[in-house]
């Protein structure tokens, strides 16, 4: 019979590194990162392992994500699932970082941000839009704060992602 477990995310923009140093952490446990799941991960009953976790925000096609993958797996990165852009890799322990200086670094964090962005973005004009139409028409209350709701989240993780691309005093890392 097959084991899985759920594990929660505590959010990429705000704790990506904690992330993937739990995942090893229960890799050694024997427990391996499956899959993406909602809010979180899928991971599988297996033999213990002294894995490393590193994730890459990268929008790729499906036709070239054997390509994409390809290029990790030459520095001894080896792909474990991908879902809307984002691609996590393993790797044993010593396995040269997939991202060893900030030019790659802040390359990284800014394809992340620009996703939550245009999330953010669409969701904080239609909460605007509803607003206004409530003003405007009398629409109910709870369009509005439906709105409002869903927005919130995404406008704090935009804050968090734009956050990690800016250094000290808001110069680009």
């Amino acid at each position: 019979m097959k084991q899985n477990k759920y594990m929660m995310s505590e959010g990429f923009a705000f704790s990506e590194e904690k992330d993937m140093k739990r995942l090893s952490d229960m890799a050694s446990k024997g427990w391996l990162l499956d899959s993406f799941a909602f809010m979180g991960y899928k991971l599988k009953k297996a033999e213990p392992r002294k894995l490393i976790y590193s994730i890459d925000y990268h929008d790729v096609e499906k036709e070239s994500l054997e390509e994409y993958t390809e290029m990790f797996e030459a520095a001894g990165w080896e792909h474990v699932c991908s879902s809307h852009g984002m691609h996590i890799f393993s790797a044993e322990p010593g396995t040269s970082p997939i991202y060893s200086d900030q030019s790659t670094m802040r390359e990284k964090y800014k394809r992340s941000e620009k996703a939550v962005r245009n999330v953010a973005c669409t969701l904080s004009f239609l909460t605007l839009l509803s607003i206004t139409l409530h003003y405007v028409t009398g629409l109910s209350n709870w369009v509005p704060l439906a709105f409002l709701i869903v927005t919130f989240p995404f406008l704090v993780t935009y804050a968090a992602a734009k956050s990690r691309t800016l250094g000290k005093w808001g110069k680009s890392v």
